[in-house]
This record gives C-alpha cells, structure tokens and sequence, in this order.
C-alpha cells in the first residue's frame, strides 16, 4: 500500500515509495554522485561531518541522511572536537583547558 509521506529533503508532502519527492529526487541523486566523488578522490580520514559539509556543499541534514544509506556504510567521519578556549579550575582545584 502507498502511503502519503513527508519529503526528508524539502518537506512536501507526496505520494511515493521513496524518501524524497520527485522534484527531490534527482537533487538527491547529484549530491550523492558527488559526494561519492569526494570520497573517491579525497577520503574522509580526519575530516568532521561539518568539514565534508563545507567541502563538498552538502547540507548537514542531507549528508547525515546520505551516510546512513547502505552505499556509504563503511565511510567514517571523525567526531567533532572541541578546541581548548582556556583554563577553568574544578571543584578538586586542578586547572583543566576548556
């Protein structure tokens, strides 16, 4: 049975077996294309999801959906780090970089 959804990429609302509307769907396929690319000829090591967003020109939102696709399960993509802004002293009054 098909059902009405709602788009992951622009939110309509329509008719279909897939994730993405019609009018989504070859968006969708371009962005995967080249960010398949990307990772072809560049690699992820290293880079944040918020780096390959920046470098590629792909949405956080679309690039979590893509990469949880079957085609790009065995990507990885570093965890976000957080750079040192200073030092705090904790309740046992050990100074630790923040």
């Amino acid at each position: 049975m098909v059902e009405a959804r709602k788009c992951a990429r622009c939110g309509c609302m329509y008719i279909a077996q897939t994730q993405v509307c019609g009018a989504c769907l070859s968006k969708d396929g371009a962005e995967m294309q080249r960010l398949k690319g990307f990772i072809e000829n560049q690699g992820t090591e290293g880079l944040t999801q918020n780096e390959l967003t920046i470098a590629t020109g792909i949405t956080n939102k679309n690039l979590t959906r893509f990469l949880g696709y079957e085609t790009f399960k065995d990507v990885s993509i570093a965890e976000k780090t957080i750079a040192a802004t200073g030092e705090v002293e904790n309740q046992e009054g050990i100074t630790q970089l923040i």
